[in-house]
């Protein structure tokens, strides 16, 4: 693996600067966390501790005018991967074409929101588990996409096909007399969103996967509304789905509201986020519905620098007879980009 991400460096960089009118840009950004998080026991003890939580590098270039290439490599938790990697082919305005590794167009709060521009530390907890529960490794898929804005780019939408699987890869060989691929099958997406207004964004999405060899089908649909204008942040998403075999299926919904205002370098953030795992049922946990209300500050240092403080207060539904959980957060995040 090492290996492979170190050759497509290599390459794409060689390219980038040796092809005729090609452009070559780089960036990134690091995140570190401290986070303060109360324990279940009956001591009511607390752990705490540091954590870097991300560290990102994103060389990007052009082929042409047409077509860009795009690398992200992380290092996050002390785990190497490579992020992101994919080709845009830009025809016109209305029609575009990508082909990698890449974010999915389905929930904005995923990776469609990018990691270093979150309002609030964590992503909602549904959409962390929409993610997994999609078949998604970090929100992304291998496969290609046709995307692009119509009516004066008032209007935009993405239709992508991949792996049904986010985390597998299809690699039959003329060299085996026999293919035993494992989660092989389909993945599509179907995402639309409108901007008839200044700062408003409205959409909705659906998505489905059928894995052939484990029978495993998975299928999620969400629509949001966004007002992002003059100081203020209002942001609404309701995320629902299914995954599973006929025999195992589960079926979850959740949502989140946000809203959040700007004074010169300071945002104030409060956020309500709501997560059903299992149709009304519990979970593993015990737990029937998660509901997570936090607050926060983010103080905007520079265009490079910006720190946050987030407060989570959690309080599980819990199946009957079963006490409440003692969970609660707090945790910092300095955030640098470059």
């Amino acid at each position: 693996m090492k290996r492979l991400v170190l050759f497509f460096v290599v390459l794409f960089i060689m390219i980038g600067i040796t092809s005729s009118g090609a452009e070559l840009k780089f960036s990134g950004f690091f995140q570190g966390w401290f986070s303060y998080a109360q324990q279940d026991t009956q001591d009511n003890d607390a752990g705490y501790g540091f954590t870097l939580r991300r560290v990102r590098f994103k060389p990007s270039g052009t082929f042409s005018k047409k077509i860009q290439w795009t690398l992200q490599f992380g290092w996050d938790k002390f785990s190497a991967k490579l992020v992101d990697a994919f080709i845009d082919f830009n025809l016109s305005t209305e029609l575009g074409f990508r082909v990698g590794h890449f974010t999915v167009p389905g929930a904005m709060s995923g990776t469609l929101t990018s990691s270093k521009k979150l309002d609030m530390i964590e992503r909602p907890q549904v959409t962390q588990n929409w993610g997994g529960n999609s078949g998604l490794s970090q929100y992304r898929a291998l496969g290609i996409q046709a995307h692009g804005k119509l009516a004066g780019s008032k209007l935009y939408y993405a239709v992508m096909f991949g792996n049904a699987n986010g985390s597998s890869i299809f690699t039959p060989s003329v060299k085996s007399t026999d293919y035993a691929p494992q989660n092989y099958g389909t993945m599509a997406w179907a995402r639309i969103e409108t901007f008839f207004l200044k700062g408003l964004r409205i959409g909705a999405f659906y998505g489905g996967s059928n894995e052939i060899d484990t029978e495993i089908k998975r299928s999620s649909y969400g629509a949001h509304l966004y007002y992002v204008e003059k100081g203020i942040n209002f942001k609404v998403e309701y995320l629902a789905g299914k995954f599973g075999t006929e025999a195992t299926e589960t079926k979850f919904n959740g949502m989140f509201a946000l809203l959040g205002y700007k004074i010169k370098k300071i945002e104030l953030m409060v956020r309500y986020d709501i997560y059903t795992p299992n149709d009304g049922n519990p979970d593993g946990d015990g737990v029937e519905k998660y509901n997570n209300f936090t607050v926060g500050i983010n103080y905007f240092h520079d265009k490079n620098i910006k720190f946050q403080v987030n407060y989570v207060y959690r309080d599980e539904s819990m199946a009957g007879g079963l006490e409440k959980i003692k969970n609660n957060l707090f945790y910092v995040c300095l955030q640098f980009t470059y």
